[in-house]
């Protein structure tokens, strides 16, 4: 069982790779005449659309109380509301975010107030405002990288999808000590180190190509910034890992076979995108 996995993993990963690279060379050439960064935002848009509803049906079938329409609704809004903004006014991009936070807290809020409710309303509202946070706001702000700097988005991708190469990687060859068992047994301190010097490498060599000379990132700042991505990165899929053991779950869904649903292959990148969206503001 475990070397098929490997098999599929060792198509379907380079495979994966290839359609990110087809979206990026389509969007960034303007070969289908739509604005810079919109095919991306909308491959994004649709993983976060996909991603809200895995959250909703992977905790609702370990039994909590989710509003799962409510949740897919204000997330659909909140992503779409990202493509007319002009991405170059900090306020005006926070805005939705408030927002489509609290349109999707009040009815929520209110709902609470029928005394049919009143057990579960704490655990409704908690467990739907994490799923919005978790998911709907990282690719909200990913949505705002690709038309604030299209070629910073496939810079985060390919730095942390690095990350979790040499992660794994490094963990199969010299994995010995187990990092955080009692979340996920397979990784090791070994693996984590292998996924930061891999985020680093790749974060120094893929600046100059991918983000000069809109974006200046200097030797030292290349390197911190590959420390921040693959921090963000591990943690993701640590957190995620926590949700699945929480709901008894091997994976968010059977969308891809052995990678899982939506979930598990955006949950590295969910951080890492929030995260540099505000080095991105700050360097531009």
């Amino acid at each position: 069982m475990a070397g098929s996995d490997l098999r599929t993993r060792a198509v379907l990963a380079p495979l994966m790779l290839a359609i990110v690279g087809a979206v990026y060379w389509l969007d960034w050439g303007g070969t289908l005449g739509l604005k810079p960064g919109a095919l991306s935002a909308a491959v994004l848009m649709l993983l976060g659309i996909g991603g809200a509803w895995e959250y909703a049906h992977l905790l609702r079938n370990a039994g909590f109380a989710v509003a799962k329409k409510t949740l897919v609704v204000c997330t659909t809004l909140l992503l779409g509301s990202g493509f007319p903004l002009g991405w170059h006014a900090i306020d005006r991009e926070f805005y939705p975010l408030v927002v489509g936070t609290m349109v999707l807290l009040f009815p929520l809020a209110v709902r609470t107030l029928r005394r049919q409710d009143m057990k579960v309303s704490l655990e409704l509202q908690g467990a739907t405002l994490l799923g919005f946070v978790f998911v709907a706001w990282p690719v909200y702000l990913a949505i705002g990288t690709c038309f604030r700097h299209l070629p910073s988005v496939l810079f985060v991708v390919l730095v942390c999808k690095g990350g979790d190469i040499g992660g794994y990687c490094a963990g199969r060859l010299l994995g010995r000590t187990k990092l955080i068992p009692h979340i996920s047994p397979g990784k090791t301190v070994e693996g984590a180190l292998g996924s930061l010097a891999a985020s680093m490498a790749l974060a120094v060599w893929l600046r100059g190509g991918l983000l000069e000379p809109d974006v200046r990132l200097p030797l030292w700042g290349a390197l911190l910034t590959g420390v921040m991505l693959n921090f963000t990165t591990q943690s993701g899929d640590l957190i995620e890992s926590l949700l699945k053991r929480r709901c008894n779950a091997k994976d968010s869904s059977h969308l891809l076979p052995a990678h899982g649903g939506i979930l598990d292959l955006v949950d590295s990148l969910l951080f890492s995108f929030c995260a540099w969206f505000l080095v991105l503001v700050w360097l531009t």
